[in-house]
């Protein structure tokens, strides 16, 4: 098995709640390690973040997670996403908070 370390996802959230951050490769399953996140706003925004299988949410990991203008939160995790499920996510407003996401994969 091999495993690699890396940035799964480092993007400006959009407005849309269930925009596909991340899927799990063909054969790999990837643990999330970390979520960064940071309102570049003048404005409090809120995140959700979910972790689900393409077609339906499985697990919530974020729930409108309250983000004060120019806070960032790192969110420390050991959550296992299987074959081609999947992260999701959002804010309250878009393009103004930015996430990373880092994990590893397992193939």
């Amino acid at each position: 098995m091999a495993n690699t370390v890396k940035q799964l996802n480092q993007s400006a959230l959009t407005a849309t709640l269930t925009t596909e951050l991340y899927v799990a490769p063909a054969s790999t399953s990837t643990i999330i390690k970390e979520i960064l996140l940071c309102n570049t706003d003048t404005s409090a925004r809120t995140v959700t973040i979910t972790v689900g299988d393409g077609t339906a949410v499985k697990n919530t990991i974020l729930d409108a997670l309250a983000l004060a203008a120019g806070e960032t939160k790192f969110i420390t995790l050991s959550t296992v996403l299987n074959t081609t499920e999947t992260i999701n996510g959002g804010a309250s407003a878009g393009s103004v908070v930015s996430c990373t996401i880092s994990g590893v994969e397992i193939a």
